[in-house]
């Protein structure tokens, strides 16, 4: 699992968010079971690769990124 990008795990945490809330008691995400009671632990990560995919996104379009200049006065 930990070669996939933040937009393919994205994609799993929502079809296991769209499985749980069709009425599926547990589904499987990578090695770990989550149940209905896990539901917000599910929405965590889904807001957390979210916003990693996006950062990923901005970098692999040049958009984003963290090279900055700073200029220091001696």
């Amino acid at each position: 699992m930990s070669n996939q990008t933040y937009g393919e795990r994205l994609i799993l945490v929502r079809e296991a968010i769209d499985k749980l809330l069709q009425g599926s008691q547990s589904w499987r995400f990578g090695d770990r079971q989550y149940t209905r009671a896990d539901l917000s632990t599910l929405e965590r990560m889904e807001r957390h690769y979210a916003k990693m995919a996006a950062r990923e996104e901005a970098v692999a379009s040049g958009r984003g990124g963290r090279n900055r200049v700073r200029y220091i006065g001696w």
